[in-house]
């Protein structure tokens, strides 16, 4: 009987040590399996991260804001951004803001300056106040759009952006006439912006001598 009883203790551990060896193997392997997917879905999500970092960053153009804002400076804000995303990146108008003069839906493009105009900017001591030499866009209003400034003069030495510039604009460069500053606005709205200086020579009439001839004058924006 005694007998008896001990070897079926012996196959009752056996089993029993059976079923912890199997349990143990599936707890194992089952952890080892949830860890790789959360070091997966972990490295995924690192990843992903990055990526749209990356993206936001590349969507981000900067822009110089200066005049009547609270904090005058460097803004980056997103590609698209309109004048009075730039203000509210510089902290709001000031109180001396002359908010008539600009277009504040004036949509801006990487590397511009933008000059909020002051109340008392078109009259110093009684007297018309003689600006710098200032480059303003109509579109975006008066004394906003700044590029560069030259003492007491109001010129036009700058280079002319062929992508925006208008047919008038475009007269003024060298070797361009009524009938080549047409072509190239046409060219514009058919094909799109030129993506560099080279590119004008794609329009009708522009060939090599005459690029030559203007490219000093010209840039892309």
């Amino acid at each position: 009987m005694n007998r008896f009883n001990f070897k079926d203790n012996k196959v009752i551990i056996g089993i029993i040590s059976i079923i912890v060896i199997i349990f143990l193997c599936v707890y194992f392997y089952t952890r080892s399996n949830i860890e790789n997917e959360y070091n997966e879905i972990e490295e995924y999500e690192i990843l992903q991260n990055v990526t749209n970092e990356e993206i936001e960053e590349e969507d981000k153009i900067i822009v110089h804001v200066t005049g009547a804002v609270q904090n005058q400076g460097i803004v980056k804000i997103n590609e698209g951004s309109r004048i009075a995303d730039a203000i509210e990146a510089s902290g709001g108008f000031t109180d001396m803001a002359d908010i008539s003069r600009i277009n504040l839906a004036y949509q801006l493009e990487d590397g511009q300056k933008i000059y909020i105009p002051n109340i008392n900017d078109d009259n110093l001591n009684g007297e018309e106040k003689i600006l710098e030499k200032e480059y303003v866009t109509e579109e975006a209003g008066d004394d906003v759009i700044v590029e560069e400034y030259e003492s007491n003069i109001k010129s036009k030495q700058t280079k002319i952006n062929i992508n925006t510039a208008e047919k008038e604009e475009l007269e003024e460069i060298p070797g361009v006439g009524e009938s080549t500053a047409e072509k190239i606005i046409e060219y514009r709205k058919t094909n799109g912006k030129f993506n560099n200086i080279e590119d004008i020579k794609n329009v009708s009439g522009i060939g090599d001598s005459k690029f030559e001839n203007m490219k000093e004058k010209i840039c892309v924006k």
